[in-house]
């Protein structure tokens, strides 16, 4: 049950794998953290709900990445875009299924789910963005 897991890294991925994206609301404050943390950095609240989160937002910033660590050399070069979801907060995340010369600022994007590598990193369940068709 998503209310009893603790507002950790972990139970965010936990339930990516589940094809929920999940961030934690502060009852003190309202503040959304995603992902997660246990306490609220504005009011240092620790009273804090799940809130599943739709998973759409604008591209406010990317870079394509040419030089990529080992496990990702195959990929390069490929495009890591920072995302301002709908719900108002900012996510990192591989941006997918579309060419760099089309790329720009205030793309609008869906989150997708990715299942764990089984036999390379990471071993874990992870999401990306892909643009929305107009």
């Amino acid at each position: 049950m998503i209310s009893e897991l603790p507002f950790t890294i972990d139970s965010f991925y936990k339930l990516v794998g589940e094809g929920k994206l999940m961030g934690a609301r502060c009852k003190s404050c309202g503040r959304l953290l995603v992902p997660p943390r246990p306490v609220c950095p504005d009011c240092y609240g620790s009273d804090m709900e799940w809130v599943e989160l739709k998973g759409e937002g604008v591209v406010e910033s990317y870079t394509i990445i040419h030089i990529a660590p080992p496990q990702f050399a195959q990929e390069a070069p490929y495009v890591v875009a920072l995302v301002r979801l709908d719900e108002g907060v900012r996510l990192p995340g591989r941006l997918v299924g579309v060419k760099q010369e089309e790329l720009k600022v205030g793309m609008r994007v869906k989150v997708e789910f990715v299942g764990p590598s089984t036999d390379a990193w990471p071993a874990w369940p992870t999401y990306r963005f892909r643009p929305i068709s107009p």
